[in-house]
């Protein structure tokens, strides 16, 4: 059996901008196990997505995420007030990937697995190849492939969009409701 972790983020990267960079992973031992939660995803003319969905389709998506068989991995940042050397644009983007990816791994108890990450410019197909096989090697896991794919081709992405657009909310517009929904699922690193 291959598991699957997916991985998008929230926020941004930048000194300036929004104050918290949320990183979020699904993690679960079969794709088919996110089916319930992608049919709850509205098909529209554009790509939806935690930040510009309905609060009826978010409550309908949460309900189904809540009742998956998933985990989900976060690694929240407060912009300014970073531990050690503080980190922006493709550095921090790169750390906070890095660390998640560890924590997944961890997570998963199983040792077959496919990642797949969304699209974006702070990481090269090549680095973060590279940067998977690291990571799994120290952990003994068995990365089957590595992908980058955009949330709107992808329906796993596209669930991570709301996981770590929830997480987000929370901290960035102190908004906890689809994070209560789920909280219950979403583990951090303890040393983070």
């Amino acid at each position: 059996m291959t598991g699957l972790i997916a991985i998008d983020e929230s926020g941004d990267t930048g000194k300036k901008g929004s104050k918290f960079f949320v990183m979020a992973a699904v993690i679960t031992k079969r794709s088919r196990n996110l089916s319930s939660v992608y049919k709850a995803i509205p098909k529209k003319d554009f790509e939806v997505k935690f930040y510009n969905s309905t609060e009826r389709d978010r409550s309908d998506i949460f309900i189904k995420m809540r009742d998956a068989n998933i985990a989900i991995a976060c690694i929240c940042i407060d912009k300014q007030n970073q531990i050690g050397v503080f980190r922006y644009g493709n550095d921090l983007y790169k750390d906070t990937l890095e660390k998640l990816i560890r924590h997944s791994l961890e997570l998963y108890p199983q040792s077959d697995l496919d990642i797949k990450v969304d699209s974006s410019r702070f990481i090269s197909i090549e680095d973060l190849t590279i940067m998977v096989a690291s990571v799994s090697k120290d952990l003994q896991k068995n990365v089957k492939s590595c992908k980058k794919v955009q949330s709107s081709v992808d329906k796993c992405v596209k669930i991570a969009d709301f996981a770590s657009g929830s997480i987000w909310a929370r901290y960035e517009r102190e908004n906890s409701l689809y994070y209560n929904m789920i909280k219950e699922k979403i583990s951090t690193p303890v040393n983070h």
